[in-house]
């Protein structure tokens, strides 16, 4: 943020909001257009159901009615639901109770909702199947909200998918809140052809979509016109109708729905490239995803699989799932050594199993998804397999806390017992790439200031990356975007084959868009042939881009596409505040915060926006709501003391500051300016020692022991300050008031 305490007193800098955590199989024309969301009449007459290809295609379509895809949304029906409620099926959660409850109308689940009233909710739909089902319950405004109780039917039980947590009525994750509001959440996944239907100025959702579950035309795209043309012509073959997809394609169109992303444009067509209609969320700076690329979140499967060495050898999706059925082709081991043998898939290495794995053949250990597909379980009951198919290495839990395979099947080992044994039977094989770049994510994210070099030699030297590693990588760069040589490699990714490179390169220069040159670079993103890269350049543009601008109508609808979230109200505020368009913006996070209390960064938001407006008091009171939910979080309590003492509360301040070295030792700006504020008070004895601590935990900043100098000097400790304002120069050679000090004390004055 750049905000800074100089000498003389404590001033507060200019603050500034940053933005939050937020290839083309087929080219948009050299002049792309702005989306704009097809008449929905006429998209729907396009489809015709499933049930329509039943005739056609009979075998496929009795696989698919039984798969996860045809049971994802459904209406209740006491042929697969009897079992889960009746007498005898409540269960406690946290302080709460839920009761599964078969009334006149249907099903209904008796439990604390809305504006906190104990009642039967009816059962609208059911969603999932199998490990475990969830239950929709009508809300306001067209809203239909996910049940926290759900039912396994493996088990025939009923748990909370949030395990232990006792969510409350008002929160954002309880079952009543936005957090779980099928609408924005779940729909799009669970249907065909979904168009979410958000009315901002009533807060309601007029929801549709073509089809009920994921049908056919999910996958295959819209058929009313293949089925006519079929009738016209019994038997025939050469459907000029029908679009033939490629293989990439065929995956893009399954990661709509099985990845972690953002929304673009909420209306993804199977043909249509991913990277125009999502964001796809990859291994950055935030704990999504362990620093080998290991699912850590709720990440699905998307990610790891496009970040992994299958996907690069050219592995896709169908390769392993059938399409219909989303069942795998063979079973076991068979699986993989399908390829993984001689005059297999191209590229496979070949692998002799017998040998390979150390554990006892039809042993959990010699199945190869036990150590290369390592499963996470996900709410609650659903384990699933990661697909980045990593290398166990037990180094890497002992080093980051990356989890590995081993210690997941071996749960009474420790890490070091799994590292021995893993180093005896391979050696230095494993002293392998992926190791390396797990290590340099890892200090990347520990800000370690060697990761920068490292990260810029993995760019310039590993030709055959691949692009989510690329991608994530130019995102690292973001903590050393002000740094030259940095900027140049970053600008040059603004070139890169694939657009999520050109989206993450846009990402880490955007603090930089100030720099005539980097917003110059920028520039030509706006015309991207892919909409993600144009949405981004619109994002770090934002506060001079013309709203006429492909890329700003692009971006526009992507915040209006998200704005029933708290999330994307705070989106908005982003947009509105860097257009100077203060009040609109202060709107906006105050919605967000009505719709989320409980989220820290929400009121520290709201903070930023009162401060730049002079409302300082507002300001102080919203950091406060920041910190009292997130009480150990320094950042905030850093921006507190900055405002504290600009209202001229210097008690209150150095209060704050306490706080926070409190809360992160590390942190030496805290501790400069603690020293300072101590130091403004009379309390020098305290303030030198408030320094030497801000030095310990930033020698590379000359200005703290610059300001202990000036503190001693003063005192008539003249040998104290020389070496103090001595290793001032030695951090910073170039400190101007050092080098003056410097010459102050030696000449005796």
């Amino acid at each position: 943020m750049g905000l800074v305490l100089l000498m003389g007193g404590l001033m507060l800098a200019k603050w500034l909001l940053l933005p939050q955590p937020k290839y083309s199989s087929k080219p948009l024309p050299a002049a792309p257009r702005a989306f704009v969301m097809p008449d929905q009449q006429a998209v729907f007459a396009q489809y015709s159901g499933s049930a329509g290809c039943r005739e056609c295609h009979p075998a496929e379509f009795e696989k698919w009615q039984h798969s996860h895809h045809g049971l994802a949304e459904r209406a209740a029906n006491a042929e697969l639901d009897a079992n889960a409620f009746g007498p005898g099926k409540g269960f406690e959660h946290g302080s709460q109770r839920t009761d599964p409850l078969v009334q006149d109308q249907g099903y209904a689940l008796k439990a604390l909702g809305f504006q906190g009233q104990i009642k039967a909710f009816p059962v609208v739909r059911v969603i999932g199947h199998d490990p475990l089902r969830q239950f929709l319950i009508a809300g306001e405004r067209g809203a239909l909200h996910a049940s926290e109780a759900c039912y396994d039917p493996k088990r025939g039980d009923w748990f909370n998918v949030y395990g232990q947590e006792d969510r409350r009525p008002g929160e954002w994750g309880h079952w009543t809140g936005r957090g779980m509001v099928w609408n924005q959440m779940c729909a799009s996944c669970h249907n065909t052809r979904l168009r979410k239907n958000y009315e901002a100025a009533s807060d309601s959702y007029h929801t549709a979509m073509a089809e009920t579950s994921v049908g056919c035309e999910s996958c295959h795209g819209p058929m009313r016109s293949h089925q006519d043309w079929q009738r016209q012509h019994r038997g025939a073959k050469g459907d000029p109708t029908l679009m033939k997809f490629s293989r990439d394609a065929q995956t893009e169109t399954c990661a709509g729905c099985h990845a972690r992303r953002a929304e673009l444009t909420g209306d993804f067509v199977p043909g249509d490239s991913f990277w125009d209609h999502y964001d796809l969320s990859i291994t950055d700076g935030s704990d999504l995803f362990y620093p080998d690329g290991q699912i850590r979140d709720e990440d699905y499967e998307f990610t790891s699989f496009h970040s992994s060495r299958m996907h690069h050898s050219g592995v896709r999706c169908m390769d392993c799932h059938d399409m219909h059925s989303m069942k795998t082709l063979l079973p076991g081991n068979q699986l993989c050594m399908r390829c993984h043998t001689q005059g297999g898939f191209p590229k496979a290495p070949v692998i002799a199993e017998a040998t390979h794995s150390f554990h006892a053949s039809g042993s959990t250990g010699a199945q190869c998804v036990a150590c290369h597909m390592p499963t996470t379980t996900y709410m609650q009951r659903h384990p699933r397999h990661d697909h980045s198919f990593s290398v166990p290495d037990p180094q890497l839990t002992l080093d980051w806390g990356v989890p590995n395979a081993c210690n997941k099947c071996h749960q009474d080992k420790d890490a070091a017992w799994a590292a021995t044994a893993a180093k005896k039977w391979w050696g230095d094989r494993l002293e392998r790439r992926t190791r390396f770049r797990a290590n340099i994510v890892a200090r990347a994210r520990a800000g370690r200031p060697e990761a920068r070099g490292e990260i810029l030699a993995w760019l310039r030297e590993t030709a055959d990356e691949t692009a989510p590693w690329r991608a994530s990588l130019a995102l690292l760069l973001e903590a050393w975007a002000t740094d030259e040589e940095t900027q140049a490699t970053l600008q040059r990714l603004l070139k890169d084959e694939h657009p999520l490179v050109r989206r993450s390169a846009i990402r880490a220069l955007e603090s930089q868009v100030e720099n005539p040159q980097i917003r110059r670079a920028i520039e030509p993103c706006l015309m991207d042939a892919a909409r993600l890269v144009r949405v981004a350049a619109a994002w770090a543009l934002r506060s001079s881009i013309r709203e006429d601008e492909v890329a700003a109508q692009d971006l526009r609808h992507m915040l209006e596409l998200n704005s029933d979230q708290p999330s994307g109200q705070m989106q908005k505020g982003q947009w509105h505040y860097a257009r100077g368009e203060t009040q609109q913006a202060e709107d906006a996070m105050k919605q967000a915060i009505a719709w989320d209390p409980n989220s820290p960064p929400f009121h520290r938001d709201l903070a930023m926006l009162q401060a730049s407006a002079g409302k300082l008091q507002e300001a102080i009171g919203s950091l406060q709501a920041a910190s009292k939910r997130a009480p150990n979080h320094a950042p905030y309590l850093y921006e507190l003391a900055l405002l504290q003492n600009e209202a001229g509360d210097l008690a209150a301040a150095t209060q704050s500051l306490q706080r926070c070295v409190k809360a992160d030792a590390k942190h030496a700006r805290a501790w400069y300016n603690l020293g300072l504020a101590l130091h403004q008070q009379g309390r020098s004895a305290e303030a030198i020692a408030a320094l030497r601590q801000g030095e310990s935990a930033d020698p590379n900043d000359g200005a703290i022991a610059y300001a202990r100098a000036t503190i001693l000097y003063p005192m008539g400790r003249r040998d104290e300050a020389l070496a103090a304002v001595e290793a001032a120069l030695r951090a910073q050679p170039q400190l101007r008031e050092a080098q003056q000090l410097r010459a102050l004390i030696l000449s005796g004055q």
